[in-house]
């Protein structure tokens, strides 16, 4: 049984290592945030790197964080799931700043998008304008906090990913 482990051990290593050789984009994450922003600790605990670092190493060693690191960087440091984990805790005030249309928390939920400046409050005026009727929906009021959060995240998103797919991007996080 000792053998088989070592064999594994050894396997995997030696995978990790291709894989870091033959991944760029990869190379600019140190091995700490790789624990912390990557793979499945990442998943369940973004807004908690030392749980997320944990999560990865209890889980698998570290092995699927090494990997998404390797094969979708992309996917690691937050990105949507931070915007996501944004949303659903601080809806009421980005409710509020939406109402107005402009505030602290609208801010940073374009910031956390991964948007450029000077796209912010176009994109705040088209999520509000957005947002207005589907508030105004029958149906908004007897949805759930997290229902509403999500309906906010997809609006968010149904934008970034079409005319703003040029000016954000919540993986650039």
């Amino acid at each position: 049984m000792l053998k088989v482990i070592k064999i594994f051990a050894f396997a995997v290593g030696i995978s990790v290592v291709a894989l870091l050789v033959f991944s760029q984009p990869a190379m600019a994450r140190d091995f700490g945030a790789i624990y912390t922003e990557c793979g499945i600790g990442a998943i369940i605990a973004p807004r908690h790197p030392g749980v997320a670092a944990v999560t990865n190493v209890t889980w698998d060693l570290g092995t699927t964080a090494i990997s998404s690191n390797i094969t979708s960087p992309a996917t690691c440091a937050g990105g949507k799931e931070k915007t996501a984990a944004f949303i659903n805790d601080s809806y009421e005030s980005l409710e509020q700043d939406l109402a107005s249309g402009s505030g602290t928390y609208l801010n940073t939920l374009t910031t956390l998008a991964g948007c450029e400046p000077q796209v912010h409050q176009e994109l705040i005026d088209a999520l509000r304008n957005d947002f207005t009727n589907t508030v105004a929906a029958p149906g908004y009021t007897e949805q759930s906090r997290f229902e509403q959060a999500k309906s906010l995240y997809d609006l968010l998103y149904k934008h970034i990913d079409g005319n703003f797919s040029g000016t954000c991007s919540a993986n650039n996080i």
